[in-house]
Parts: C-alpha cells; sequence; structure tokens
C-alpha cells in the first residue's frame, strides 16, 4: 500500500521542466543510471524514475547529464558586472564560480581602491603612464567619476552586501560564492600607506571588516600574498585575520608568497622558496583551526634545469605529501590547479611584443616597437631597464628569473618564414644567435608575431593535481564575450580556459583518456568544490538540491578554440540550467540571468 501511495504521488506531480532518458551522473558516489530529472522551480523535485506532466520536456537520449561544474578559483566577480550574461562560463558548462580570490574582492570600499578590471584598459589614456600606472590605488571619486564616463555606472556600494545587491540588480547568468579579500580589506584601513607591517590597532579594524564580510555572506578569505598590499602583510597579520573566519566556518583560500611581489625584479634576483611559502600556509591553518585551500597549486621546487618527468612526478608528489601530512579530515587542506592543456590554455600573449607593453605604449603600438627595435641603442636601453627591475615580465618567462626563459616562449603565427611552432631557444639556435636578441629581431621583422607562454603544459607529473583526491579544477580567469579584447597595449586576449576548459578536461581525461571515469570527473569539476566552499545543494544531482544542470553530448564534444582564436565556444554542451533556468538551449545562450550570490546563508 505504501509503494501504491508512493507511485500515485509521483504521477500527480508536475513539474516545469522534465529531462528524460538522460545518463545521469548525481556525484554523490551513486553508480550512474538512465532516469530522468524533474525540475521544479529552482530545484530537482525529481530524479531517476520520474513520471509526471511537466511545462515542457527535454530528450536527452543520448546525453549525459552531470551536475553544473564550479570553477573553484575565479576572477568573475572583476568583470561580471560588464559581461552579465557571462558567455564563456555558461557555453562550457560552468553554472557557479567562487570569486573575490588573491586576496581582491568588490568590497569592502574605503578612500583609495584598486583599479577596476572595466577601467584598467582604459588607463593609459585618462592617466597617461609608461612602466605602472601613476598610482597603486585611486581616491574612490576619481574611479567612479572615469566609471560614470566610461560606462554610465559606478561603484555605488562600499560593504559586499552592497556588491550583492548590485549584482541582483543587474542580473547575471552564473551563481557566485563570494570570498572577502584580505588585500582589499588591509587597503580599506591602510589606504596608500601600506608599505609596512600594519599595528595592532589596524589588525582590530582589519578583524571587525572581515566578520562584517562574512555576516554579509561570504563563504571564506583569499590573500594575495605576492601583491600590493598583501605582500607586505606580516605572517603573524595574517594568522590574526584568518582566525575570524572560524567562527563561520569559512575556508582560508590563500594566493601564496609564490614569486614574492612582482616590481623591482632585476638580474640576480633570488626568488622565493616555494616550498617555505607552502607550508606557511599550513601553519596559518593549525594555528587557526580554519580549513586551508590552496589557490592554482604548483610545485614546492622549483627546478632548473627544467627537470624531466620522472624527477618532476616526485616534485609534485613530495609537495602534495608534505602539505597534507598532518591533515586529519578530507577537507582540511585542499586545492586547485589550473588545467595546462594547451600551451596558451591559461591566456595567450597576443603578440611577442605584448610583454614589452611600457615601450608598446609609448611609441605608439606594435609597428613603432618593431620599428625602433632596430636601433640598437634603443634595443640596449630596453633590455637595461628590465634588468634593473624596471619593468616586471613573469617569472617564467623572465630573463632575470628563468634562466630558460627562452623555452618558455613559442611562435604561433609570424610573417617571418620558417619559425611558426618554435620557441625563442629553437630559432636563436638555429640563427646562432642570442636568444634576447633573436626575440627582438623576430618583432623588428614582424611586429605582428604571434605567440604564447607557458613553463608547466600538459605534462604528465601535474595530473597529480587533480588524482589526488584533495585536488580540483579552478581556472583563475573571468567572464567574457567572445568579442573581447584589450584596446591598449598588452591588447590581451583570453586564452582557451575561459572558453573551453572544462569541456578539454573531458574530452582528454574521460572521453580520449583513461584518468578518471565520469563519477571521478565529476567530483573535480562539480562535486569537491561544493564542498569545500560550503556551497550547500549544489555540485551534485539529488532531490531537494539546486538544479544547476549540464548535458553534454560527450561523444561529440569538441573544442573549437585554437591557439591563434582562442575565443570560440565549444560544441556538445547541449544545455545548461542554472536554478531551474534554462541557459543553455541546443548550443545558444538563452539571454536568461538566473544566477544568484551563493552566500553562507543560501
Amino acid at each position: 500500500m505504501k509503494k501504491r501511495r508512493l507511485y500515485l504521488q509521483i504521477l500527480m506531480t508536475e513539474y516545469d521542466i522534465l529531462i528524460k532518458n538522460a545518463t545521469i551522473y548525481e556525484g554523490t558516489g551513486k553508480k550512474h543510471y538512465k532516469g530522468s530529472i524533474g525540475v521544479k522551480g529552482d530545484r530537482v523535485e525529481s530524479i531517476g524514475e520520474v513520471k509526471g506532466d511537466a511545462e515542457r520536456t527535454i530528450d536527452a537520449k543520448g546525453l549525459t547529464a552531470v551536475p553544473g561544474f564550479i570553477d573553484a578559483h575565479s576572477h568573475a566577480d572583476w568583470s561580471l558586472l560588464h559581461f552579465p550574461d557571462c558567455q564563456n562560463y555558461l557555453m562550457q558548462g560552468i553554472t557557479t564560480f567562487v570569486g573575490g580570490q588573491c586576496g581582491g574582492s568588490p568590497a569592502p570600499l574605503g578612500e583609495y581602491v584598486r583599479i577596476p578590471r572595466g577601467l584598467q584598459d582604459k588607463l593609459p589614456d585618462l592617466d597617461p603612464y609608461k612602466f605602472y600606472p601613476n598610482q597603486p590605488y585611486y581616491h574612490i571619486d576619481q574611479i567612479n567619476q572615469w566609471m560614470d564616463q566610461e560606462y554610465g555606472w559606478n561603484l555605488d556600494w562600499t560593504t559586499m552586501a552592497g556588491y550583492f545587491k548590485r549584482v541582483e540588480k543587474t542580473g547575471v547568468a552564473v551563481n557566485f560564492a563570494p570570498l572577502v579579500g584580505h588585500g582589499t580589506v588591509r587597503t580599506k584601513v591602510m589606504g596608500l600607506d601600506f608599505k609596512r607591517h600594519s599595528t595592532k590597532e589596524e589588525w582590530a579594524q582589519m578583524r571587525e571588516l572581515i566578520h562584517q564580510a562574512m555576516e554579509d555572506g561570504c563563504v571564506g578569505m583569499s590573500t594575495g600574498l605576492d601583491y600590493d598590499p598583501g605582500v607586505f602583510a606580516a605572517h603573524e597579520e595574517i594568522i590574526d585575520a584568518v582566525s575570524v573566519l572560524k567562527e563561520y566556518g569559512g575556508v582560508y583560500c590563500p594566493h601564496w608568497r609564490r614569486t614574492g611581489r612582482r616590481r623591482g625584479v632585476s638580474a640576480g634576483h633570488v626568488p622565493n622558496e616555494k616550498i617555505t611559502a607552502l607550508m606557511e600556509c599550513v601553519d596559518v591553518w593549525k594555528k587557526t583551526g580554519v580549513r586551508l585551500h590552496y589557490a592554482h597549486m604548483s610545485t614546492g621546487w622549483q627546478m632548473h634545469p627544467p627537470a624531466p618527468d620522472e624527477l618532476e612526478y616526485h616534485n609534485v608528489k613530495t609537495t602534495l605529501d608534505m602539505i597534507s601530512e598532518d591533515a586529519k579530515t578530507e577537507l582540511d587542506v585542499t586545492w586547485d590547479a589550473i588545467p595546462q592543456l594547451t600551451r596558451s590554455g591559461f591566456s595567450t600573449m597576443p603578440y611577442l611584443a605584448s610583454l614589452y607593453s611600457p615601450w608598446l605604449r609609448e611609441l605608439g603600438g606594435l609597428e613603432g616597437f618593431g620599428k625602433w627595435l632596430k636601433v640598437k641603442d634603443f634595443r640596449e636601453e630596453v633590455k637595461d631597464a628590465v634588468r634593473r627591475g624596471k619593468w616586471f615580465i613573469r617569472v617564467a618567462y623572465n630573463p632575470n628569473t628563468a634562466p630558460k626563459w627562452a623555452e618558455n616562449i613559442v611562435v604561433l603565427q609570424s610573417k617571418v618564414p620558417g619559425i611558426d611552432g618554435k620557441t625563442i631557444a629553437e630559432v636563436a639556435a638555429e640563427r646562432e644567435a642570442d636568444q634576447w636578441d633573436t626575440y627582438f629581431d623576430i618583432i623588428a621583422e614582424d611586429p605582428y608575431t604571434r605567440g604564447a607562454t607557458g613553463s608547466m603544459g600538459p605534462r604528465k607529473p601535474y595530473l597529480q593535481y587533480w588524482t589526488h583526491p584533495r585536488g580540483m579544477v579552478g581556472l583563475d580567469t573571468s567572464v567574457f564575450d567572445k568579442d573581447y579584447q584589450g584596446k591598449s597595449p598588452p591588447y590581451n586576449i583570453p586564452g582557451i580556459n575561459p572558453f573551453s576548459a572544462f569541456p578539454m578536461f573531458y574530452i582528454k581525461y574521460v572521453r580520449d583518456g583513461s584518468l578518471f571515469t565520469i563519477e571521478e570527473a565529476v567530483q573535480k569539476t562539480s562535486t569537491l568544490p561544493a564542498r569545500v566552499h560550503n556551497i550547500e545543494g549544489r555540485g551534485i544531482l539529488k532531490e531537494g538540491g539546486y538544479a544547476d544542470i549540464v548535458l553534454m553530448d560527450l561523444p561529440k564534444l569538441k573544442v573549437l578554440s585554437d591557439e591563434i582564436e582562442t575565443r570560440r565556444h565549444p560544441e556538445g554542451i547541449d544545455y545548461v540550467f542554472v536554478n531551474g533556468e534554462l541557459v543553455v538551449e541546443k548550443g545558444k545562450h538563452t539571454g536568461a540571468t538566473p544566477g544568484r550570490v551563493l552566500t553562507r546563508t543560501t
């Protein structure tokens, strides 16, 4: 009789949407099965053997249903109000991101604030400079004047709660799980006087602001210990700030002291000891009891020359063993890592010349720089500026910091004959010339030469970041539309990852490889990020959970981006639901904006 009543109840249930004939991977540990999903409002009402009427039925025969992907490390909060439809995220199946990373969150805001993402590309015209902006932070009134001038809106909030209201008023297409940024808090308290250790009185002010952000609904706090102003914070300041999270069950997400301050890096620079920086974070966890989640994990030791796979494997393994050996639960210490599936996955270097943007600004662009590189004295002036640390080039391809820098830069497309696909080191060897001069020679010969940078690449040792039970996927990128490119030097173009990382992950490591089963991959792309960041009811498909669902055609999943044109949406992500609303239908964005701010109380 009980079974009959349950059967009749199911028959009488009506759904907004009924997804039929899908192969369902719940993310709950249950084996996959063929079945249906009944969606009512923003929730999964029924799953499995579902019967009943629905306003709309989708036949998912041949499609795989998985929980919406969660980007565990994102800077999408920087551009969310500029690109609220979040095209590049939704079209690859991302339904939620964890933002406020690397010490920078949208609030709390004080008298001085960092330059918003929307103004960074315009700043060379608004307040011209050569090497770095004239001020590390600008007065809020100046920022808002520029924002009104350029976009017709401004930063009209001061707290995280105020920013959340602004997001909800605008309407966005994906969910945002917010962290408060320690660097933003430090700027609110210390203003422009940040190049020093803070006082105990300032610690107290920071604690109060962190309390407020957590009360507003943040899920944790991030730090940016390679960046201003966090790079100047004493270890004791970090411990004091992180301790606030304990009463809220928050998570600490450090961008750890990986490189040191990215300014004034001259020839002979000695970089941070990475393993020391990683263990510093472990010390914070031990002294505060606040769960630790590392941002964009990498090895504890930098090897020169680059190690073969056999040695690098143990570099990765030893690093992960050391940071997690004292963890008592599976969530005490975790990390995300960027899938380096292509050379230009994280970001693409539009032009070889893009690394030298101060001179592009000074000389009016690519052609002017290429012309002047033919002048020996000018070329030496540029080299000297880099040697003396006046201009910082990222560590992996900076002649000051990486002995093998020229092996980490590859020519993608050039009018110079015979060099496409070769590294700068290879071209220099063929020409029997100095590597730095070869780099400049290529730009002089064709200023529009396209290039890519990357020191990790898709190497086997780094797969341990995800095969380890504590690891998950984080992209370290933002939201854009498919036409986005910076108008000012370095003319930034998003890499392949911002548009296709999650499909590439499933193609390379599930469908065409054997690294993960689909059940295991779902843990890395959905379930584990939700558990770590206390995102209730998401990252799994279950009755009563939120209807963030991806229907993908795994056999036909295809990445259309390449290293020259990275901004193409993938094929095979057929349907995406966010909070029960259809945002991608038959591979097309519907324009719906049902995303929410996922505060601790929701």
